[in-house]
């Protein structure tokens, strides 16, 4: 359970350096969107992998195969956050069982924000797992 609390504690630095690089590169650079999209997320990761090494699970695996492992999870993690981000916003915008519960979050937010959230619980529960079991694994 220690892992995981670290892991989310890291989560939220990566976050913080994806937003930071974002603004940068997008706001005061003028760099387009999707292009400082990406390079947040890698700045980001960079973090994670240093962070979740050093910190959080105190590897000591050989570093050009944890590497790669970890870009592999890190892409799937992200591929799968982007499958979840579109199909919960594809349901809840077409799927009429699904309606009223999209009347009822549009109270406290907008329904793409909800299927954001959706997203990072699927990339957060998968990429620790992946993390934890396969790349950082001892």
């Amino acid at each position: 359970m220690l892992h995981f609390i670290k892991y989310n504690a890291i989560g939220v630095m990566n976050t913080l350096i994806t937003l930071a690089t974002v603004w940068i590169l997008h706001q005061w650079l003028n760099w387009n969107v999707e292009l400082s999209n990406f390079l947040g997320f890698v700045a980001g990761g960079i973090n994670s992998y240093l962070m979740n090494r050093i910190w959080n699970f105190k590897s000591h695996n050989q570093k050009r195969t944890e590497v790669l492992r970890f870009a592999i999870v890190f892409l799937c993690s992200y591929g799968l956050n982007l499958a979840a981000l579109e199909g919960t916003k594809y349901m809840l915008a077409h799927v009429g069982a699904l309606h009223d519960f999209t009347v009822w979050i549009s109270q406290f937010m907008k329904p793409t924000f909800f299927a954001n959230i959706v997203a990072n619980i699927v990339y957060v529960l998968v990429s620790y797992t992946l993390y934890k079991k396969w790349v950082f694994k001892k």
